[in-house]
């Protein structure tokens, strides 16, 4: 199981994207590693909360909505996963794995999910030789995890409660910059034809703080755990900013391509 996109980021030698946010990184506050240390939701399940089992796609990523994912599948349990969702047009979770040590007893390691994902729908299932697919989904909704369980087959599937939408916000005036900085590599993108059309999904909402933050944040090289707990903000403009004090807004001239 591979997470394609950053296989084909290197593969095609984006260098220059890497740079950039390697280097915004750099000029960071460090009032933002404090700010940006991980605070799990705990699992709640109210009365009033509606909850459901779905399949997962444990991953060692992050999808935000609105954001494209793609993968090669060759494991039978997510061919026949995929299958599924593409005939009956459903969704699935994909949801972030952490390492955990091996068990000094010799038993298998625990898997231990992050406790926020986002549903995916599936577009697009190629096959590429027998037995392995191209596939590319698309994140839509957030949710809370409150519990898994495996199949015999392994597959994962978790008990969620979905998470209320972003609400649409305007990119506030000190975080044009930060807009105009993804709007740059998006057309650094386009116009040297990296990575075809699967990086982004139109239209493009360049002035709302969900889709920029998310953007922004799948592209930042930032740890796992970091990328959760901006997936987790439930207000957008928070999420802006923490992603605005990573890259550091003193320094953005700096960061822009020309």
């Amino acid at each position: 199981m591979q997470h394609f996109f950053y296989n084909a980021l290197f593969r095609m030698g984006v260098d220059l994207i890497i740079f950039i946010f390697m280097k915004a990184v750099t000029f960071a506050d460090r009032r933002s590693a404090k700010l940006m240390q991980i605070h799990y939701i705990r699992p709640m399940n109210e009365s009033n909360t509606p909850t459901q089992w779905l399949p997962l796609f444990p991953l060692g990523t992050v999808l935000f909505p609105g954001g494209v994912i793609s993968l090669k599948i060759f494991e039978a349990r997510y061919l026949d996963l995929f299958k599924r969702c593409l005939k009956d047009q459903t969704p699935f979770g994909v949801i972030s794995i952490f390492e955990e040590n091996e068990p000094s007893s010799g038993e298998a390691p625990q898997m231990r999910f992050a406790k926020i994902g986002t549903l995916a729908m599936l577009e697009d299932f190629d096959p590429i030789q027998p037995a392995l697919y191209m596939t590319k989904s698309f994140g839509t909704q957030r949710f809370t995890l409150l519990d898994t369980k495996q199949e015999p087959d392994g597959l994962w599937l978790g008990q969620i409660a979905l998470l209320d939408n972003d609400s649409s916000i305007p990119v506030p005036e000190e975080h044009r910059s930060i807009s105009a900085l993804l709007n740059e590599l998006i057309q650094v993108i386009s116009s040297n034809e990296l990575l075809g059309d699967s990086l982004f999904k139109q239209p493009y909402k360049l002035d709302d703080c969900a889709w920029v933050s998310n953007r922004l944040a799948e592209l930042l090289p930032i740890p796992l755990i970091q990328k959760n707990h901006l997936l987790s903000q439930t207000n957008p403009r928070i999420r802006l900013d923490l992603v605005s004090e990573i890259i550091g807004d003193q320094d953005i001239n700096s960061l822009i391509i020309h």
